[in-house]
C-alpha cells in the first residue's frame, strides 16, 4: 500500500469518527429535547420550542421576562437562575402567556436586592423556597391562577407587606387598596409550611373563599401580622402547628375570628399571641384541638363552643398559660379534659364555677395546676354536673385568714369514690387557719372530721398553692410527680412511707438545681418532707431517709414531733 493510500484511509478514518461524534451530539439533542441558547442576556435551554431561563448576565435593575426567546415560548425559570444578579436586580416583571409556566424550587432564593417581583396569568404554584431570604422583597403581584403557595415560599422576607391579583389596582377612590395586605389570590388553596415564616413587617392577610389549608408555621414569627380578613363562608379547615405562633394576631368583640368550617387545629396553632386575642369561638365542625394550641396566649379571656359540637377531647396543655382565660364552657360531647389544659389560668375561677361535665370519663394530670398561685383570683370553685359518673368533690372545712372574722369555702376534686385528688381549688393561704385551730393546711371535712379515704395524690393536685406546710392523710399510699408544683408550701408532714415513691414527687420545678446550690436555693426547689415520729419504725424512717439521700434526690429529711 503506498503512502497516498495510506493518507486516503486516514482521511477517511477521522471523517468517519467525526461524524460518528456527531451523530451521538444529535442522538443527545433529539433524546433530551434540550440545548443551551443565549439571547438579550438570558441564557435558556430548550425543550422542542419551549424555553427554561436558566441564567441572567445583564445590568438591567428592573429585569422583564419576555413571553418569547427567539421564538420560543419562556415555560419555566429554573433554581438560582439570577443568582449572579441577587445584589443588583430589584425588579423582575414575567411576561410569559404560557399557561404552564412554573418556577423551579428556590427559583429567587437570597435575591438580597429585589423589591418587586410581577408573577404571570397562567402560573399554578409559587414553588417550594421560590423568594426565601429576599429580605428586600416589598410586593409580588399573584395571580388569580395560583391555587398553591409552597412551603418556605416567602420565608426570612423581612419587608414584604403586600401582594395583588393585578399591577392594575389604585391606592385611591371608592376602591382603593390597602397597600399593606397580603391579597391571597382567589383560586388558592394551600398555604405551605413555613411559607411566611419571619416576615417581620407583613401585617396581615386576605383569605379568599377557596383556601383549605395552612401549613405548618405558615406565619410563625410573622411578629407584625395583626389581621385576617375571610370571605365570606371561607372554606378553611385546616391550621398546622404553630401556624400563627408568635404573631400579633387580632380575635376580639369588634373584629372576631369566624373560621366557620375549620376541622384540624394543629399544636401551638395560636400559642403566644399576647396582645388583642381577646376571644375565640370554635366552630361545631371543629374534630382536632392539637397540643397548647393556644398556650401562653395571654390576652385570651373568652373562648365560646358552637352548638352542636361533637368534640371529644382537646389537645394537652390547649390553654396552658392562659392567664387571662375567664369564661369558657366545655360543650357536652367532651369525654376528657387533658393534662394541663388548663394549668396556670389563675383567673378561671375569678368569676364563675367551672362544672366538669357529665360525659367527662378522664381529667388529665396538672388539667387544673396552679389555680391558686394568685388567691386574689380564686374566688368560686370546681363543680362537677349531677349526671357525670366519673367525677366528685369534697367540701372542705372552712377556714379563716388572720386578717377576717369571715370564713371561706374550699375543696377537692376528686374521682368518684372520693380516693383520689386530682385538684384543690379555694385561696388558703399562710395567714388562714381551719376551724380546728391549726395553721397548716390540713384535711378535714366540712363537718370538722379527718378525711380518711384519700389514697392517691394525681400530679400537680397542690400546684401553685399559697399555704406553706401541710399534713397528708396517713389513708395516701400513692403520691404522683410535682403535686406542690410552683406552691409556696415548705414543709409537708406524713403519716406514712409506705407509698411507691416517685424521685420528684415533692418537687415544686420540673427541672432541679445543680448539686452545689446551698440549702438556701434547694429549699426554693422542694419540698422539706417531716415524718411524724409516731407514725414509722425506726427501721422505715431509715429506709426512707436512704432513699432521700440518693443523688437525684434533694428533699430534706426531718422528724416532728405528733401534731
Amino acid at each position: 500500500m503506498n503512502n497516498k493510500t495510506k493518507q486516503i484511509i486516514v482521511v477517511v478514518a477521522v471523517f468517519a469518527l467525526a461524524l460518528a461524534s456527531l451523530g451521538t451530539v444529535i442522538g443527545l439533542i433529539v433524546n433530551t429535547g434540550r440545548l443551551s441558547e443565549y439571547s438579550g442576556g438570558f441564557s435558556y435551554t430548550l425543550n422542542g420550542s419551549r424555553a427554561t431561563i436558566t441564567g441572567y448576565d445583564g445590568d438591567d435593575k428592573e429585569v422583564v421576562v419576555p413571553d418569547r426567546v427567539r421564538g420560543n415560548r419562556v415555560v419555566a425559570i429554573s433554581k438560582g437562575a439570577f443568582s449572579s444578579k441577587a445584589t443588583v436586580i430589584e425588579k423582575i416583571t414575567i411576561n410569559t402567556t404560557s399557561s404552564a409556566f412554573s418556577l423551579d424550587k428556590e427559583a429567587f432564593k437570597d435575591m438580597t436586592a429585589l423589591k418587586s417581583v410581577v408573577l404571570p396569568n397562567g402560573l399554578k404554584e409559587i414553588s417550594e423556597g421560590a423568594f426565601s431570604g429576599c429580605k428586600a422583597l416589598r410586593s409580588v403581584i399573584i395571580p388569580d391562577s395560583v391555587t398553591s403557595i409552597g412551603d418556605s415560599a416567602f420565608y426570612n422576607c423581612s419587608s414584604l407587606v403586600f401582594a395583588y391579583n393585578s399591577e392594575e389596582y389604585s391606592t385611591e377612590g371608592d376602591d382603593a387598596i390597602d397597600e399593606e395586605i397580603f391579597y391571597m389570590p382567589s383560586g388558592l388553596l394551600e398555604i405551605g409550611a413555613n411559607a411566611f415564616e419571619n416576615c417581620t413587617t407583613m401585617i396581615g392577610a386576605h383569605f379568599n373563599k377557596a383556601l383549605e389549608k395552612i401549613g405548618n408555621e405558615a406565619f410563625y414569627k410573622a411578629t407584625a401580622f395583626t389581621e385576617v380578613t375571610l370571605e365570606e363562608d371561607c372554606d378553611l379547615a385546616t391550621i398546622g402547628n404553630s401556624a400563627f405562633q408568635n404573631t400579633k394576631l387580632r380575635s376580639n368583640s369588634s373584629n372576631p375570628l369566624e373560621f366557620k368550617h375549620l376541622v384540624n387545629i394543629g399544636d401551638k396553632a395560636f400559642a403566644n399571641i399576647t396582645t388583642n386575642f381577646t376571644q375565640f369561638k370554635f366552630p361545631a365542625t371543629v374534630k382536632t384541638v392539637g397540643a397548647n394550641a393556644f398556650m401562653s396566649t395571654t390576652s385570651l379571656s373568652t373562648v365560646e363552643f358552637e352548638e352542636g359540637s361533637t368534640l371529644e377531647t382537646l389537645g394537652e396543655g390547649v390553654f396552658q398559660d392562659c392567664t387571662y382565660l375567664s369564661s369558657i364552657v366545655l360543650p357536652d360531647s367532651i369525654k376528657e379534659i387533658p393534662a394541663k389544659a388548663f394549668m396556670g389560668c389563675t383567673r378561671l375561677l375569678y368569676s364563675k364555677t367551672f362544672t366538669i361535665g357529665k360525659n367527662v370519663e378522664k381529667i388529665g394530670d396538672g388539667a387544673f395546676a396552679v389555680y391558686t398561685n394568685n388567691a386574689t383570683y380564686s374566688r368560686y370553685s370546681i363543680e362537677v354536673h349531677s349526671d357525670n359518673e366519673y367525677f366528685s368533690t369534697i367540701e372542705l372545712q372552712e377556714y379563716k385568714k388572720s386578717t377576717s372574722s369571715n370564713t371561706y369555702d374550699h375543696g377537692l376534686l376528686t374521682n368518684a369514690e372520693g380516693t383520689v385528688v386530682y385538684a384543690y381549688f379555694g385561696m388558703y393561704d399562710k395567714t388562714s387557719s381551719n376551724l380546728n385551730g391549726t395553721d397548716y393546711f390540713d384535711f378535714y371535712d366540712v363537718n370538722g372530721n379527718r378525711i380518711r379515704e384519700i389514697t392517691e395524690l394525681k400530679s400537680y393536685a397542690f400546684a401553685g398553692v399559697a399555704f406553706e406546710s401541710i399534713r397528708l392523710p396517713k389513708s395516701v399510699k400513692n403520691v404522683d410527680e410535682f403535686i406542690f408544683y410552683e406552691s409556696d408550701v415548705k414543709d409537708a408532714y406524713i403519716e406514712s412511707i409506705s407509698w411507691e415513691w416517685k424521685k420528684t414527687s415533692f418537687n415544686k420545678k420540673s427541672e432541679g438545681k445543680p448539686k452545689d446550690d446551698t440549702d438556701e436555693e434547694i429549699s426554693q426547689y422542694f419540698v422539706r418532707v417531716m415524718i411524724l415520729n409516731t407514725a414509722a419504725s425506726p427501721e422505715e424512717i431509715g429506709a426512707f431517709r436512704e432513699l432521700l439521700s440518693a443523688d437525684d434526690i434533694h428533699n430534706g429529711l426531718a422528724t416532728s414531733d405528733e401534731i
